[in-house]
């Protein structure tokens, strides 16, 4: 499976697209019309008045999937700025990250877990594993990654999209909802991007020891690189212990997940990502 992330902007899906889907849950017509009164960009209008013109009954679960199918995805992966004529309007696509799930949740719980055995295969496998099947929020960038929702959201994410990437969950009871697309918001980017620099040291620090007696000698180039300061990786004469030969791929891949972070945050904008079986991407280009 494949994991794609992009920076969205925090008060359209507060304003605009999260009420939709609340009231998409219970009235598909009253949430796709009152769509229609926010939104300016032609596209996105064509595919929502084509949905409502085949007719509609119920919640979202009735509608013409790809159509809604790709209206959501321009709603959650585009960029919407205020327009002129009032509403909103797609300005561009975000630039963001795409990586297959189960090597950046490697990244994410690199950076976070501190007791994540990343130097052993077949220990981290399972770790995965694991936290995929039951993905806790202390664990912020690595649960996003798995589709678990924090805050719990007002409405059940799986009725607005649905990859089949992974099996969704929505208890209110337990406050738990996992889908295949989750967000983040601003304040919350802002926190991981504030954290990243002890979180980097400390992954490094880790590493060192672990390969002591043997230094690394790069250690401060690659921190650089992790935190923007250096513009490419460094030549590692040293790989990491328990990623091999494929240590300079993770040590980049690290910097780009680090430096979409820090970008969103710098922005003021949230995060959200979707869960998609390789190919998907393909399918749907708008992501």
């Amino acid at each position: 499976m494949d994991v794609v992330i992009r920076p969205v902007n925090d008060r359209f899906l507060r304003e605009v697209a999260f009420p939709v889907f609340e009231t998409g849950v219970v009235d598909a017509v009253a949430a796709l019309e009152g769509l229609l009164d926010h939104v300016q960009d032609d596209r996105t209008r064509i595919l929502v008045e084509t949905v409502l013109s085949r007719g509609v009954e119920g919640s979202f679960f009735t509608l013409d999937a790809y159509h809604w199918l790709e209206a959501a995805y321009r709603l959650l992966f585009w960029e919407w700025l205020p327009s002129l004529r009032g509403g909103w309007q797609i300005s561009s696509e975000y630039v963001g990250f795409a990586g297959v799930l189960d090597e950046t949740l490697n990244l994410a719980l690199m950076i976070e877990d501190n007791r994540y055995p990343y130097w052993d295969a077949e220990l981290s496998r399972q770790a995965r594993i694991d936290f995929f099947n039951r993905p806790a929020t202390n664990r912020g960038l690595s649960s996003f990654l798995c589709g678990r929702w924090d805050p719990f959201p007002a409405f059940p994410p799986d009725q607005a999209v649905m990859t089949g990437g992974r099996d969704p969950a929505y208890d209110s009871g337990e406050q738990l909802a996992i889908a295949d697309w989750t967000y983040r918001s601003m304040e919350t980017v802002s926190g991981w991007a504030a954290s990243l620099a002890p979180k980097l040291a400390s992954l490094l620090r880790r590493e060192g020891d672990r390969l002591r007696p043997i230094a690394i000698p790069e250690t401060d180039e690659i921190y650089d690189f992790w935190m923007g300061r250096r513009e490419r990786p460094p030549m590692l004469t040293v790989a990491f212990s328990g990623l091999g030969s494929t240590a300079p791929t993770w040590v980049r891949d690290l910097g780009a997940l680090s430096r979409l972070v820090r970008d969103a945050a710098s922005l003021e904008q949230g995060l959200t990502s979707i869960i998609a079986p390789p190919g998907r991407q393909a399918t749907y280009g708008d992501y």
